[in-house]
């Protein structure tokens, strides 16, 4: 059987504060999407020379 899941605690005071200034320090959707497009092309830059490795 699962367990019971708790309630999610509500923020206040200075966590909630904290919580917020790092909430909207994330970055946006375009810098998002600009991070996983150059990490893609790093993962396929890295296939090609492991494949073109000396045996």
């Amino acid at each position: 059987m699962a367990k019971p899941i708790r309630n999610t605690p509500i923020l206040s005071g200075h966590d909630s504060m904290v919580f917020h200034s790092e909430i909207s320090q994330l970055p946006t959707a375009d810098e998002r999407k600009r991070e996983r497009e150059r990490i893609a092309a790093s993962v396929e830059q890295l296939k090609l020379m492991i494949a073109n490795l000396p045996e």
